[in-house]
């Protein structure tokens, strides 16, 4: 996650994530450790290293509004891949896999946030059949960033 952090850090863009590599942010390696531990992660592997990271499940974080995901959701809380040719369709591939995951428990939907103001994100995910559902605001460094709430529906495809 770091290494991803400081791909975009490298092309001047601390908007997403901010200037802290995550392995700083108070309290994110807990996060993580938990995700771990609840079993909610999904490691992508090439030639023996982590070239990706899903975590998918059925808890939907505070910071999402009230009412934008159905009940039952399974919920992308991250997924990140390696840049450059070593990550090349592993975020396609961890995105099938949560669709995977969610059809496994019997989810309506699959649920993600991520930072509005990327035209590169908005892309990917409406590519995958994510439909921006929300906006809210968080803040960063005191700063407001922008984030959309997308939804994927999974019954009108079963």
């Amino acid at each position: 996650m770091d290494s991803v952090h400081a791909w975009l850090i490298a092309r001047d863009r601390p908007e997403q994530w901010g200037t802290v590599p995550f392995s700083r942010i108070p309290g994110f390696p807990d996060r993580v450790a938990d995700w771990t531990r609840q079993n909610v992660i999904t490691l992508a592997e090439r030639d023996s290293r982590c070239v990706g990271m899903l975590a998918a499940a059925p808890m939907i974080p505070p910071r999402i509004p009230t009412g934008t995901v159905p009940d039952g959701s399974m919920f992308i809380h991250t997924v990140m891949t390696e840049r450059g040719p070593a990550g090349h369709g592993v975020g396609a591939a961890l995105l099938k896999e949560a669709e995977r995951l969610a059809r496994a428990h019997g989810a309506p939907a699959l649920a993600l946030d991520h930072w509005a103001d990327s035209p590169e994100l908005s892309r990917l995910y409406e590519e995958h059949g994510y439909i921006k559902v929300a906006e809210y605001t968080d803040e960063q460094a005191g700063n407001p960033i922008r984030n959309a709430v997308r939804i994927h529906s999974l019954r009108a495809s079963n």
